[in-house]
């Protein structure tokens, strides 16, 4: 917002400022400012104003708030209504179909005035804040929006079929022809300005072409609003338009300024441009807002500044930034809060705009008692053990946005996924909500390689959502974690290449997180998943439950990504593991007694997966036996094709005594049995 230092003079005496040390005061009250320019009109503020404070987009709002710092009195220009030119009835017919959307509309006819270009100091005026002079009416309605922050819009009366405004939605498939010359679609949702044929403008964000302020306009009608700001807001995005106008209506304008300030704009209109105001004010205002008020304490004041504060400096800065106070028996006010302030709701509001006015740099620094001991979410302790699992393993912890888009779902998964759609989404490909962690982490991995880093494994925990039935607000979210790996299993050696990342480096990382969490799974092999390798991929199981999927990623998405090697990925459930109790790492004494280990070869079904054959052995519950590990697997011309040869390593131990050979052997042999009597295994 631009803020011209001797427009800013007209409203209350700057005498012992300067623009450095009122850029100073406007910065510690939040209003930053960001650079000063000289112009034609002298030295120009620019200043940062937040969304919540449309108040001070404007010279009168700015010069309220220097009022209630430095003391001065603010002086307000000439509101009141002007004379009208006798006529008792109004020349023109209003009226408000949508009162939700325009809960007020005023407006007023001025006959017989002259367009022509502005005198100096109006043009000076509005070049100073960054306009370009058009004509006297446009310039007056400009001057108003940066003196008073209340857009105005003229149209031309006599254009005007019936010389009647209708505020009503949009009808469907209505065209309207914009002043920037653009012709546009109109959809129900958006609020028009229409005579009795047409939409002549788009309500709070910018007049048609048909009805527009030209060099031969003799009678105008001249408006003065209030928009409901969600409406303006929606309307602007959709169509993709911003306007001084929007920017402020779309903020919440002050509905009490849309009289006052149609009064300054006829005074000027007036003056300048000559005419007269013909009937009265026309004011249709169906749903008055009610007055907010607020109860301050004292005892609140002092709890949240830490100062006591004397109460008759609390009832003049509230004064002077336009709060009324009314003092009560106990030790507390009754505020009441002025329509321009949109942004004061509670109690608190209030205290802050007291806190602003005394000075932040002024209050005691102290730190209150704790109401309340703070504790961790009940899922971050399984969250971290998670993170330090796969960290020990050689991974980064990624964070994705949670934001996607139906093409990029359908790419990766093969498939049209039911997503969960964003009711305001921030751009284009940001329009729903994922489904999946994985093209996230496939995007993270590309950005890795493309900046030439080789060997990559990557991490992401979070939320994913889905569609609960048709309804696509009853949606539900569950915590997933999802992995990426690329390049080498290990850094670069002297002796030669390092061993690339693969299938069962990703299965060995899985396996070591389920044992943090004491949880054992079963791995099968898996075909059809449309994002991974037909032949390099598994699912997760337990109790046939199926928990997570693992693989290679699929050739057409290693083609999508333009990848030159081999990627990775897996993906998985973990309310299962959130779900269950963490137990503290039971810790066994070492043996004191040698291990000893025993090899045997045997001939098994090609359907007999080799988590079953560790299960099985294990569900033996052999004291003894300390571990199994796969040494060989052979397929060859001397295997029969439906089976493959493996070697297992069976490694026995015994915390109290040296096992000897013969127990070994009958340990082993017993092992041997049972494989060939429940899965058909066959020695070799």
């Amino acid at each position: 917002m631009k803020i011209g230092w001797n427009w800013l003079q007209e409203y209350l005496d700057l005498q012992g400022l300067d623009p450095d040390r009122l850029s100073e005061a406007l910065g510690m009250l939040g209003f930053p400012v960001e650079s000063v320019e000289e112009t034609g009109d002298g030295r120009v503020l620019e200043l940062e104003v937040t969304t919540n404070r449309p108040d001070c987009l404007n010279h009168l709002g700015v010069a309220r708030e220097v009022s209630a710092r430095f003391g001065a009195k603010v002086r307000v220009p000439d509101l009141s209504e002007p004379s009208g030119g006798g006529v008792s009835k109004p020349r023109a017919r209003i009226s408000i179909e949508a009162p939700d959307l325009c809960p007020r509309y005023a407006a007023r006819v001025m006959t017989d005035v002259r367009i022509g270009p502005s005198p100096d100091w109006l043009k000076r005026r509005i070049e100073s804040v960054g306009q370009r002079p058009i004509n006297n009416i446009v310039d007056i309605t400009n001057f108003v929006l940066y003196e008073l922050g209340q857009p105005l819009h003229g149209f031309d009366l006599d254009r005007l079929s019936e010389r009647r405004i209708v505020i009503r939605r949009a009808v469907e498939g209505e065209r309207l022809t914009t002043l920037d010359g653009v012709d546009r679609r109109l959809e129900p949702s958006m609020l028009v300005i229409a005579d009795a044929s047409r939409a002549v403008a788009l309500a709070g964000i910018m007049g048609g072409m048909e009805t527009e302020i030209s060099a031969v306009t003799r009678n105008l009608l001249l408006e003065s609003a209030y928009f409901e700001p969600l409406s303006v807001r929606r309307t602007a995005k959709r169509l993709g338009m911003r306007t001084d106008a929007s920017y402020r209506f779309e903020r919440g304008a002050d509905p009490d300024l849309a009289r006052r300030a149609l009064n300054r704009a006829c005074r000027m209109i007036r003056e300048i441009a000559g005419g007269s105001c013909e009937g009265p004010v026309i004011d249709e205002f169906p749903r008055p807002l009610p007055a907010r008020e607020i109860r301050l304490r004292s005892g609140r004041l002092t709890q949240v500044l830490g100062v006591s504060l004397d109460p008759e400096f609390v009832e003049e800065v509230l004064g002077r930034l336009g709060f009324e106070l009314e003092p009560q028996d106990d030790d507390s006010w009754r505020v009441r809060v002025p329509s321009f302030r949109a942004d004061v709701g509670i109690e608190d509001d209030l205290v802050e705009e007291v806190a602003r006015e005394y000075g932040y740099d002024r209050l005691p620094t102290s730190y209150p008692a704790a109401a309340a001991v703070g504790k961790f979410s009940e899922s971050e302790g399984h969250k971290r053990r998670v993170s330090s699992s796969l960290e020990s393993c050689g991974f980064y912890e990624a964070m994705n946005y949670a934001f996607t888009n139906p093409g990029r779902e359908e790419t990766f998964l093969g498939r049209r996924a039911p997503l969960v759609p964003i009711a305001n989404p921030l751009s284009e490909d940001h329009t729903h909500l994922r489904s999946t962690l994985l093209p996230g982490l496939a995007e993270s991995i590309r950005h890795n390689l493309n900046f030439g880093n080789r060997s990559v494994r990557l991490f992401e925990t979070g939320k994913v959502f889905f569609q609960s039935g048709e309804d696509p607000e009853q949606a539900q979210e569950a915590p997933y974690l999802g992995l990426a790996a690329t390049g080498s299993a290990q850094g670069p050696f002297w002796s030669g290449a390092s061993e690339p990342f693969g299938f069962h480096h990703l299965k060995g990382t899985l396996q070591l997180l389920f044992r943090k969490f004491g949880f054992e799974v079963e791995y099968r092999a898996v075909a059809g998943l449309p994002f991974l390798h037909p032949g390099i991929s598994a699912e997760i199981l337990r109790e046939e439950r199926r928990l997570g999927v693992l693989g290679k990623l699929h050739p057409r998405l290693h083609a999508h990504y333009k990848f030159s090697q081999d990627v990775l990925v897996a993906e998985l459930r973990l309310d299962v593991l959130y779900g269950r109790d963490l137990e503290d790492p039971a810790y066994e004494v070492l043996s004191r007694f040698p291990s000893v280990e025993h090899d045997f070869s045997f001939l098994v079904d090609k359907s007999v997966s080799f988590a079953k054959l560790i299960s099985a052995i294990r569900g033996l519950s052999i004291p003894e036996l300390r571990d199994i590990s796969l040494i060989d697997l052979y397929r060859g011309s001397s295997v029969p094709k439906d089976k493959v040869g493996l070697t297992l390593r069976l490694t026995f131990a015994d915390v109290e005594r040296t096992l000897t050979l013969p127990q070994v052997k009958h340990l082993s042999e017993g092992v041997f049995s049972f494989m060939r009597r429940e899965l058909g295994v066959e020695g070799r």
